[in-house]
């Protein structure tokens, strides 16, 4: 029974990756996925597909340790939890449908299967408010914000680029993949300067991870936007307005959609873990 619900599980996941076929669903789901930025692409589209109104969701004991509670009768979202061994000397292939935790926290652990483990959206609980993220809360926006989300993502991209703030360009944005500069227009306010900071940074990173000559241009302007949106979204700043077009303007084939998913998914990432660091952010979702 465990093996089927496994196997039913990335199944799911398939058909529902399978199922993004329009601009329209990728930025939904990009919305979506903004909530949960640092679970991977399968458990997101498992949380997607049973609860698409889902907007934070923990585990039963990590609502305990919030001071929340599963409200009675609630239904668990399914996930795909990894199991770990010990790393030995030869790695074997993972069985995925089979799960054995043996491995202690100093190990060095590889992935030996999973398990079916379930979560429970914030909506399922009842309890304090008080030990929440601050994002999760809520928090005003304003030009004061913006501009101090602006300056503390300028100087997190300046630790690995330089940037140049230029004005009188045609352009938003730029970057240089021979220099690694980037260069921001400051002629625009600090809202579009930080959605054009993180499109230009996922360039950078993103040619970092994947350097093959063979992915098309409009491959990597895909890439970029979408993690611009993730994280805008993740912000509480819905650019759809304006990255509805972009995407559409670079989209050749609706499949392009499904290969670039892990992709952004990793970038968006890192880049909002690194600005919840620089921002003090509280307590985050872990896959």
């Amino acid at each position: 029974m465990k093996q089927e619900k496994i196997k039913a599980a990335f199944e799911q996941i398939e058909e529902g990756i399978a199922a993004i076929d329009t601009d329209k669903d990728w930025l939904q789901f990009l919305t979506f996925q903004s909530r949960f930025y640092n679970y991977s692409v399968g458990n997101t589209m498992l949380i997607y597909q049973q609860n698409p109104q889902a907007s934070f969701v923990k585990g039963y004991r990590a609502w305990n340790d919030l001071a929340r509670y599963v409200k009675k009768g609630s239904k668990g979202i399914a996930i795909l939890a990894p199991c770990v061994r010990k790393a030995k000397s030869e790695d074997d292939v993972v069985d995925r449908l089979n799960c054995k935790n043996d491995a202690d926290e100093k190990d060095k652990k590889v992935v030996t299967g999973f398990r079916i483990a379930y979560v429970y959206d914030i909506a399922d609980t009842d309890g304090s408010d008080e030990f929440l993220p601050v994002l999760v809360k809520g928090v005003s926006g304003n030009s004061d914000r913006e501009r101090d989300i602006y300056e503390k993502l300028r100087d997190i991209v300046s630790q690995e680029h330089l940037v140049l703030e230029v004005t009188g360009t045609a352009s938003k944005g730029a970057y240089n993949i021979e220099t690694g500069i980037i260069s921001i227009n400051t002629d625009y306010d600090y809202l579009q300067r930080i959605k054009t900071l993180l499109h230009e940074y996922a360039h950078a990173v993103d040619f970092t991870m994947n350097p093959g000559e063979d992915i098309k241009k409009n491959v990597r302007e895909l890439v970029a936007e979408s993690v611009a949106f993730v994280v805008m979204q993740y912000l509480g700043f819905d650019t759809s307005s304006y990255s509805i077009g972009y995407i559409k303007s670079w989209m050749k084939d609706a499949e392009e959609l499904k290969d670039v998913a892990a992709t952004v998914q990793r970038i968006a990432s890192n880049i909002i873990d690194k600005l919840l660091e620089a921002m003090d952010g509280v307590d985050d979702q872990k896959d």
